[in-house]
């Protein structure tokens, strides 16, 4: 072991008037590698991405951060209209890159993995005059917060030459999940260790099971004791006209009383299977993923309503995920000052919620409005959810008032017909 990982444990020791036996139990297996489970396998971050389910679900949530665009906007007291804040440099590390080596998806990529499976995601806020120009993640293990006195916290962070500094909380970004103290995010892998282990467990005996059992498809039997030469002609004639995918379904002929009987699936196999299926749905129900987002169960009969099952997903998976993201941004990336300013970050997810091209086309039909119903977005509004130019007519940048689709200029109401009905007397 290195000495900074001594050093590091000398100064906890002093700082904390010595550890007791507890906390070093907790400690003692994370530095090396994780929990042991009961079914016998050690489930640690990186023993439990070898679970397909694990390594499945955690894409599709991190996946689903990083892809949609996460931008600043400036929305003034009194002003019902955001503008992108692009003089400010926070905006292009958001759009762009927040350090030398990653862009902005990378860079939320990796804290989205780090806060699913750890529940907390930490990146270090270089700031310089105040304003942040440069964040750098940080490992999960790296960065601990510390509850002072006051009830403020401030975090412990290890650096790369192994040195540890104290450092305020404006200087790091920290993504929590699901918190029970408020102050750290609950570990999910280690809340689910045990469904994790079973699946390596249910895994790594079934590799052993083909790699060393032995599991013929059936046995030839004879009538007359065979010496070793005789068996293993026997073997290579039955190899030669019998296996491999070519011979597939031929009759076999046999002689000498010879008698071929095959080996039907046992229930314990079939239990070993269906004991896999269902620690899928524990692993799934664990992150918080719909088994059918990352494809079971395998049969479409079962998958026949995937575009509610998207929208399940997006609306109670991945949406929570991009609030925790603007939010803490929004927090710890902005002063307070900036923030009674109207500045704001936002994952703009609207994309997101519009999975197919027929969804698409009608959620832009009712955001530009028609006779029975007022307009929220304007045309260029529209045309740059898709990614498209401006319209560079007068009207292309005006909200539709519902009577007769006139463009709404401001203040203007909606008008109103007038009927005039003629005197009965008359």
């Amino acid at each position: 072991m290195r000495p900074s990982l001594f050093g590091a444990l000398a100064r906890e020791w002093k700082s904390s008037g010595g550890l007791s036996w507890g906390s070093i139990n907790d400690l003692w297996p994370d530095l090396f590698g994780g929990r042991r489970s009961r079914s016998g396998p050690t489930v640690s971050w990186r023993t439990s991405l070898r679970v397909t389910t694990v390594l499945a679900c955690t894409r599709r949530i991190a996946e689903g951060v990083s892809t949609v665009p996460a931008k600043l906007f400036r929305m003034p007291a009194g002003s019902s209209r955001r503008q992108p804040a692009t003089d400010h440099p926070l905006y292009d590390l958001l759009d762009s890159g927040p350090n030398e080596w990653q862009d902005s998806l990378q860079f939320r990529d990796t804290l989205a993995v780090h806060a699913v499976l750890a529940g907390n995601g930490y990146a270090f806020a270089n700031r310089v005059r105040g304003r942040v120009v440069e964040m750098i993640p940080l490992l999960p293990g790296h960065c601990v917060p510390v509850t002072n006195s006051d009830y403020s916290v401030s975090y412990r962070i290890t650096t790369v030459d192994g040195s540890c500094e104290t450092v305020g909380p404006g200087q790091i970004l920290h993504i929590r999940g699901i918190s029970w103290d408020g102050y750290s995010g609950l570990d999910v892998v280690r809340l689910a260790r045990e469904a994790i282990g079973l699946s390596l467990a249910g895994e790594q005996t079934h590799a052993m099971l083909h790699a060393n059992g032995a599991r013929p498809s059936g046995v030839l039997s004879v009538a007359r004791t065979l010496d070793e030469p005789s068996l293993i002609r026997l073997a290579a004639w039955v190899r030669k006209h019998y296996g491999g995918l070519d011979n597939t379904s031929r009759v076999m002929v046999l002689d000498n009383d010879a008698k071929f009987t095959p080996f039907d699936m046992k229930g314990v196999d079939a239990q070993h299977i269906q004991l896999r299926q269902h620690q899928i749905e524990e692993v799934c129900r664990a992150m918080g993923v719909l088994p059918m987002v990352i494809g079971h169960p395998a049969d479409m009969a079962a998958r026949a309503a995937v575009d509610s099952i998207n929208a399940l997903h997006l609306v109670h998976t991945v949406r929570p995920w991009h609030r925790r993201f603007d939010k803490a941004m929004t927090r710890q990336l902005l002063t307070t000052r900036e923030r009674q300013e109207g500045l704001y970050v936002k994952l703009l997810d609207g994309e997101f919620l519009r999975a197919t091209a027929k969804d698409r086309a009608e959620y832009n039909r009712i955001a530009l409005g028609g006779p029975n119903n007022p307009g929220w977005a304007t045309q260029n509004e529209v045309r740059g959810w898709d990614d498209m130019d401006e319209d560079a007519s007068a009207n292309a940048d005006q909200l539709w008032a519902p009577v007769n689709m006139r463009p709404n200029g401001g203040a203007a109401q909606p008008q109103t017909l007038t009927v005039t009905v003629d005197d009965p007397k008359n």
